[in-house]
This record gives C-alpha cells, structure tokens and sequence, in this order.
C-alpha cells in the first residue's frame, strides 16, 4: 500500500517518539544491570573479607590455645590446671576436656556448667583441628577444637576446648558497609549459624545462591553471594535489598525523561523540514527511473511507496548490470586467444587469464607496462593485424597479433588479440631438421655399404702385411694402416646404427641385471686404468618393460665414457633407483669434468674430446632413450667429474 507523503512524515515523527523511549528503557536497562554487577562485586569482595576474618580469628585462637598447652605443660601443671587457665584465658574458650592418645575421656573443666557435656570416647587425629559444630542448651551454637599435647615427640594425647561463635563473629560483623546489608554464617552445609544482628539460627538451612533472587530468610528480593573459607567448612552469606540498591537510579531516571522530550520536539521539527525538501526530488527521481526501466528492462515494479519502487527499480539496474558484467568477463577471461588492453596512454590496464597461463606471468608483471616495451614501438591507433610479430613478456616469444581500437564514452582503448605461435614455429623447424635427418641417415647408409667392402679389403692387406713383413718400419706401417681403418668401420658401423629404425622386441626385464651386464663386459678395461667400478640399487629385483638390446647398449656408451675420463685411481659409481613412476640410473665419475662450451656441443655427431672417438656414441646414446619414450640428463663440473641421468618408464 501506498502512504502519501503526509502520512510518511506522520510516521517518522511516530518513530523518532519510540526512539527516546526505547533508548531510556535501554539505558535504564543497563544502568540497572551495571549498578547491581557493581554491587554484587562489592558483596562478593565484602563477603570473601568476612570470611579471611573468621578464618583469621579461628587460627589465632587455635595457635593462642597450643601455645597456651605448651607453655603449662612446661611448668608442670595437671591437664585439670591446664584447662582451667587455658579457659581463663584466651577469650571465648569456656569449657575443655583431656583425652588419652586413644580418644578415652581423662577429666573435663568448665567456667559455666558443674557437668560439662563430653563423650566418653571420641576418634582423633592428630592432623584433625576443629571436631565440628554443637549447640547449647539456649541454641548458641559453639566449637570443638582440637589441640595434641605432645612431649618430646611423644603424643600424651589431646585437649578438646569448646569456642563459643557469638564472641568472633561480634567482631568480625561489627563493621558492616551499610545497615541494610545482611550477613549470615553458615555451615558447609548451609545451616545458617548466626546473623548480623548477633541472633543465632536453629539449623536452618539455606541454598547455595549468587545474583538477584528471593531472600529465603528475609523474603525480599535481594542481590545476594556466598563465599566459602578455604578448607570449606564456613560459609558466608550477604544479601542487600535490590531497592536499596538501585536508589542511584531515580535520578537518572528523571533527567532522562527530560532530555527525552527535548529530543523529541527538536528531531520531529527537524524532520518535517528535511522531509519536505527531499520527497519531491525522489518522486521526480523514482518516476524518471521507472520510465527508464520499463523501456530498456522491461520488468513489472510492485507497487509500494517512492522507496521501495525505487529500490526495486535500483536492483533490477544492478542485477542486470552485474549478469552483463559477468557475461562480458566470462568471455574475456575465457577466450582461447590472450587479450591485452591498452588505455589511451597505451599503458597496460588488464589482461586476461589465457595471457598468464600461457606466458607463465603474473598480472603485476604486465600491468602498467607500456606498449613499447613489449614490441619495441608504439602502434597508431587503428585496426592492425600481424601475422607474426616478437613479443616481449616474460620472454620473448612470436605471436600473432590482431589490434582494435575501441572507444568508450569518448576514451580510446587498444584491444590486443595474442596468440602464441612460437611452438607451430618450432614445429616447422623440427620437422625440417628431421627431413634433413632422415635424408642425411639414408645417404650415411649408402656410404657405409659403399666403403664397407674396400674397408675390408685394406684391413685384410694390412693385417697380411703385419703377418708377413719381417720389415720393421714396413709393419709398423702396416699397424697404422688397419688401426685407421678399424677407426673407418667403426664409424661407418655408428652410421649404420644411426640411420636404421628401431629394431628389437620389448620385453619384461630386470634393470639390476643389464646393469651388472654391461658392468661386466667394461671390468677388464677399469682394472686396465685402476679405476674401481661402483653399483648399488634399490630396486629389489623389479621388472621393466622395455627393450633390453638399447638399454644395454646406452649403458655400455655412458659407463665406458665416465671409464675413460676417471684417472688412474678413480672411481665410477653406478647408482639404481626409482623417482615416482621413473626408473633412473646414474652414473657418476669423479674425472677432470667437462666445460660449459664443450657441454652444449657433446650431443652433436663426430663432436669428440678422445683421441680415438667418433662422437657417435652420446648422439646415438640419446635418441635410443628418447625413442623408448624415457630423458637423458648431462651436468658436469670441471675438476670435479660429471653425473649422467638415465630416466625410463615402468612400461606395463
């Protein structure tokens, strides 16, 4: 329903009357509930003194007593004597009894009565100082204590005094905080012993109780705490009336009042006036925004008053504002093509997520960047298309780039479309190497069948020559003749092995027993250089499925190799293991180590650093792991020896 304007105003100034109102039963509230926290601190604190004070009184009574015993005995005096003085004496004692060690009543004196009240036999200890709580014959309630009369670390038994309550708790009580308040002593058990007024209970118990409730003793409601003594055994009471508590409160009660009403004249003149000044504005607002949304939105406002019209027009706004937003981001964040936007400056304001995914970059590497700096110059501002073009963002990287200039309510934005061509680049260069490759494997393959059988024929001369020549300088030669022709078939043998597929048959093998193979067959030649040969695992005689044959072969190359760097005296070690689902081995030399440049070139053909190598046998080394789908890793220092890793999957 509608309000007009009248009736709204009409309704705050009904709401600004609540307001004072509820605000004064607030603080009132408060107030009441602060003033009796306040209080029931204060009692807690009072009532926690009174009971030091007993506790006090009692243990000055009690040490007093022992003392007194002591003093007696010294001199001599009978337990009749003893009792009599101590009676006498310390104040509020009036009675006492002697007990032999086995609790057995010896003799008992008394000020007040001719037959004082003892049990023939009471259970004692030593470690046991107040026996309890017992009543006169007017209903005055009285203590037993216990003091041992020991002599020279003999027990001669035990004294029994009877304390009487009114005298201590005169005292204790005589100072109260204010005349209203009550106190009660009690028992553990919360049988009310004495009140403030000096009048002594006949048992009758109270509860155990803290805050506001109804005195059970004076029927009021009080603000009441307990407090008991350390070992327990006293309990004190304090209850003050909640209206003597709250007197403080009337006062504030009445200013209150009056501040309440001045708050209410003032804030509904001044709410009238603002009232006034603004609801014509906002229905002029409300109805221009209405008409807008019907138009662009198209969906129905529920009737209500200006505010609630408005809100609604506000929110349909802003959801279908929020739904295009998430619509436009969902599409820029998403697109398959890295996006880089440019503000007029033609600095960097945003980048989607495809351009930090793919480049590896973060967004506050890239924000704020010029355009320069990425492609080296600034691009005028029209639609330009690049179909390659390097680009500098966490590396230099080629991209095809598609530029659009887009204008937004008069400022101009670049629009930068990017897309990675580097890997189709790469792509193209490894496929042309590879035609190369395979052409350069079929022309090594005819050579080597082309100079195999001349190969033969001269190391066939030449080994006949070494055989029958009994010319010295003529056999030697003949020895130079066939080792280079060895050195020849070698080569051409590593052609043959570069240049034909992939041969041999998978199988399920253990890598422990290649690697002792191939250990074995290079032992002869590492006890040749005194180098000591090294193998562990941890594999625990696990199968791989692979091709043995290139295993083989691989580990033979790279032993053979650390072999021949390790000096006289070194040491190759062999090391077998798993790394997730890898099997690696690594082999480890401590010889004179590689260079860097020499590093980068060992995987090339015919690169050697031997005398006699062909540089075949790292390239071959390497395409026979790859081809088993496995990697092989090089690291090398100088002067410190180099590491090769050999990773191969499981297989299944």
């Amino acid at each position: 329903m509608r309000l007009s304007l009248k009736a709204r105003v009409i309704l705050l100034l009904s709401i600004l009357t609540l307001i004072p109102i509820a605000l004064f039963f607030y603080h009132n509230s408060a107030m009441r509930e602060k003033i009796l926290q306040d209080r029931l601190r204060f009692n807690s604190l009072y009532a926690s003194s009174v009971v030091s004070r007993v506790e006090l009184f009692l243990e000055r009574v009690m040490s007093e007593t022992s003392s007194l015993v002591y003093l007696y005995r010294n001199f001599g005096f009978s337990e009749e004597e003893i009792i009599w003085r101590v009676t006498g004496h310390v104040r509020g004692i009036f009675e006492g009894a002697f007990y032999s060690p086995d609790g057995i009543l010896m003799t008992s004196v008394s000020r007040e009565l001719s037959e004082p009240k003892f049990d023939k036999f009471v259970e004692l200890k030593s470690s046991k100082r107040i026996l309890g709580i017992l009543y006169t014959q007017y209903k005055e309630p009285f203590l037993r204590i216990v003091v041992p009369d020991v002599e020279d670390g003999v027990l001669r038994g035990y004294f029994l005094f009877s304390l009487d309550l009114s005298l201590f708790w005169q005292s204790v009580v005589s100072a109260k905080p204010s005349p209203s308040v009550e106190v009660f002593l009690a028992d553990e058990k919360g049988n009310v012993l004495a009140f403030s007024d000096m009048r002594f209970s006949e048992r009758r118990r109270i509860p155990f109780r803290k805050g506001l409730y109804r005195s059970s003793l004076t029927g009021t409601d009080v603000v009441g705490v307990y407090t008991k003594s350390e070992d327990g055994k006293w309990v004190v009471f304090v209850e003050e009336p909640v209206n003597t508590v709250l007197k403080p409160l009337y006062s504030f009660q009445q200013k209150a009042l009056v501040a309440g009403s001045l708050f209410v004249l003032s804030g509904g003149v001044f709410a009238i006036f603002v009232f006034l000044r603004i609801f014509k504005p906002l229905e002029n607002l409300k109805n221009y925004i209405i008409s807008w949304e019907e138009e662009n939105i198209r969906k129905p406002i529920e009737s209500g008053d200006e505010v609630s019209e408005l809100s609604q027009a506000f929110e349909n706004l802003i959801r279908k504002l929020q739904e295009e937003r998430k619509l436009y981001f969902s599409l820029f964040e998403n697109t398959l093509d890295g996006i880089v936007v440019f503000n007029s400056e033609k600095r960097v304001i945003d980048v989607n997520r495809t351009i930090l995914e793919q480049f590896g970059i973060d967004r506050e590497d890239i924000i704020g960047k010029r355009m320069s700096e990425l492609i080296g110059e600034d691009l005028p501002f029209k639609s330009l298309f690049f179909t390659e073009r390097k680009v500098k963002l966490k590396e230099e990287v080629f991209c095809q780039l598609r530029q659009e200039v887009l204008k937004i309510e008069g400022s101009l934005y670049v629009l930068w479309r990017l897309r990675d061509v580097s890997k189709e680049k790469e792509l193209s260069i490894l496929l042309e190497q590879t035609a190369k490759l395979s052409l350069a494997g079929e022309i090594a393959c005819s050579v080597a069948h082309q100079i195999n059988n001349p190969l033969a024929s001269i190391m066939g001369y030449s080994e006949s020559l070494l055989l029958s020549a009994k010319d010295e300088e003529v056999r030697k030669k003949a020895q130079v003749i066939f080792k280079q022709a060895q050195k020849c078939a070698e080569t051409v043998r590593k052609l043959l092995d570069v240049g034909k597929p992939f041969e041999g048959k998978p199988d399920h093998v253990k890598p422990e027993e290649i690697t002792v193979e191939a250990i074995n067959m290079l032992s002869p030649k590492a006890k040749r250089k005194g180098v000591r040969i090294e193998f562990e695992s941890s594999l625990n005689g696990e199968r791989i499925f692979t091709f043995p044959w290139q295993i083989e072969q691989v580990l033979i190359n790279i032993v053979d190799n650390a072999i021949d760097a390790a000096s006289g005296g070194g040491r190759v070690k062999v090391s077998l293991y798993k790394e997730g689902s890898r099997v690696v081995w690594r082999v480890e030399d401590n010889g004179h180590g590689i260079e860097r440049e020499e590093l980068e070139r060992i995987f090339k053909p015919f690169y050697t650093t031997k005398p006699y190598g062909t540089g075949l046998g790292l390239p071959l080394a390497r395409r026979f792991i790859e081809n088993l789908g496995g990697e092989l890793k090089v690291r090398s220092e100088p002067g410190r020896g180099t590491v090769v890793e050999i990773y191969i999957g499981e297989g299944k």
